[in-house]
């Protein structure tokens, strides 16, 4: 008989993820493997079966050292039978560590082997591998199937989710950002005036210091009057092409910009016009302990604590959603809130984050942060990304007031506009267990010490 595969002595069940992996790609490679992950069927002889691969069929035996299979009675059976075998054949015999036991505990007939090291590396030790198989004329199949690899899978249980060749769409958390005002333009200091405080007055539009101006969205001589209570300025005609800056940069002032410090300072402007327009429109600020402001949903923005927001869903169904409410259990008011980060990579967009807030009788937002992640870690910890899909989509309604675009103003009749939509994402493949989901279901709140649930729901609304 031909010896044409390459066996794998290896440490059952412990060592079957490596196997499966390795197994693969050497099929891949076009080796034939020969293994027991589901070739011995029940009723086989077992050690019949192994004996006669590894004498009659095997080209080369690769022994998998770990710390579980230099244990293993069966494994230094087959590696005692494989050093009979390398003596008559030299070169039999590969080696392969697939973690960091001590090479020189190795029993004496591996151990003069020179071994091959996966330990962290299995990519590198297949590299080697393969080398020392092609150096050895190991036999191959001349075109690989793909498809032949396919029995290293391991068994999937019924009801497993599974990868399937549909397309599928996923809704994710960032808005395109669709358009910039037409340019930044700027404002020059007459005096020596520096680091200009912000008060209620100037903080009505977007802008930033740099070097000897002030510069925004807005129009040159509107930055003038804004800041007239705050620093003596002349307006200056050298705007810049907004798009342009974020793209490529430019200079402001003295001393060119480039585009990462451009789209820093852009970035910047938009976050100031995002939180501009949350404020006017009612939503609450909170400012995390990490520095970040996030905006939240009191209940005089719906009408109500508990009330439901009606959202178009990524199905495209009209659904309804609480955006806040109360914790009878943890005597607490809560509310979905959202914290914005600009980004400029492709595509220009706003990543959106979204977390809970939580206040007390006062309605304020609570001053313990510790108080407040533990009630978010309990009080949260059964929801899953539909319900927090649905939380942004009302969310988004609120903000955009069920128009297809939120647009941020940033003086003179100015605005950044951003789609009221996430950005769905298509997939080329799907999972088995897509399923329109409602997410309707009560939530549990799982206290140890309570058993009932407090409901936080959403209904689909007829159309």
């Amino acid at each position: 008989m031909t010896r044409e595969a390459i066996f794998i002595s290896h440490a059952t069940p412990e060592d079957n993820g490596f196997v499966r992996w390795l197994g693969a790609r050497l099929e891949l490679a076009g080796f034939l493997v020969w293994h027991d992950l589901d070739r011995l069927k029940g009723g086989d002889h077992f050690w019949d079966k192994i004996e006669k691969a590894i004498r009659e069929e095997s080209f080369r035996f690769l022994a998998v050292v770990s710390k579980v299979s230099v244990e293993k009675q069966g494994v230094r059976k087959e590696w005692a039978l494989a050093e009979i075998i390398e003596s008559k054949n030299p070169g039999f015999v590969i080696p392969v560590r697939v973690d960091d036991y001590d090479h020189s505990l190795l029993p004496i007939g591996i151990l003069r082997k020179n071994v091959l090291d996966f330990n962290g590396k299995w990519h590198a030790g297949l590299a080697a591998l393969v080398d020392t198989l092609i150096d050895a004329k190991a036999p191959k199949v001349a075109d690989p199937d793909p498809r032949a690899a396919r029995h290293w899978l391991p068994e999937t249980k019924e009801g497993a989710i599974l990868r399937t060749d549909s397309k599928e769409s996923l809704d994710s958390t960032w808005l395109s950002i669709m358009e910039l005002p037409p340019a930044l333009e700027s404002a020059r200091f007459l005096g020596r005036e520096r680091e200009i405080k912000l008060t209620e007055e100037n903080r009505l539009i977007p802008w930033f210091e740099h070097e000897d101006r002030i510069v925004g969205f807005a129009k040159s001589a509107d930055l003038v009057t804004l800041m007239k209570n705050s620093a003596m300025l002349k307006a200056t005609t050298n705007a810049v092409d907004a798009s342009s800056f974020v793209e490529s940069g430019s200079t402001l002032g003295d001393k060119p910009v480039t585009k990462w410090e451009a789209r820093k300072r852009v970035a910047n402007l938009v976050r100031q016009a995002w939180e501009l327009a949350m404020e006017a429109k009612g939503f609450g600020v909170h400012m995390q302990s990490g520095g970040r402001k996030v905006f939240y949903v009191p209940p005089e923005l719906t009408g109500g604590r508990g009330e439901k927001v009606a959202f178009i869903d990524v199905d495209g169904r009209k659904r309804r959603k609480g955006l806040n409410g109360r914790s009878e259990k943890r005597k607490a008011n809560w509310a979905y809130a959202v914290g914005m980060v600009p980004n400029f990579d492709d595509p220009w967009r706003v990543e959106l984050r979204s977390t809970i807030v939580f206040s007390g009788d006062d309605g304020k937002p609570m001053d313990s942060p510790a108080r407040a992640q533990r009630l978010r870690m309990s009080f949260c910890r059964s929801w899953w990304n539909d319900r927090w899909r649905g939380f942004l989509r009302a969310f988004l309604a609120l903000a955009s007031e069920n128009q297809p675009e939120i647009r941020l103003p940033v003086g003179s009749g100015r605005f950044v506009v951003l789609s009221a939509t996430p950005i769905v994402f298509s997939a080329p493949a799907g999972l088995s267990d897509l399923a329109p989901s409602i997410d309707a279901d009560p939530i549990d709140e799982p206290d140890d010490d309570l058993g009932e649930s407090d409901e936080i729901d959403e209904e689909e609304v007829a159309s």
